[in-house]
């Protein structure tokens, strides 16, 4: 159950991320949208080692 419950919300922080961002680009925001893009990179990094540790068996 957990395992579903983070991959769901990876899932979700990509796709508010990348609305995020694309609205950060639209504005002419470089800074901020390059910082958020690093962001969501490092949350996804975290979160895909976290999973990866959820299904690893014992």
């Amino acid at each position: 159950m957990l395992p579903v419950l983070l991959t769901l919300l990876i899932v979700l922080l990509n796709v508010g991320g990348v609305a995020s961002i694309l609205l950060q680009f639209g504005h002419g925001e470089w800074s901020p949208a390059m910082r958020s893009t690093a962001l969501l990179l490092g949350l996804d990094v975290v979160g895909l080692w976290l999973l990866r540790r959820l299904r690893e068996p014992g």
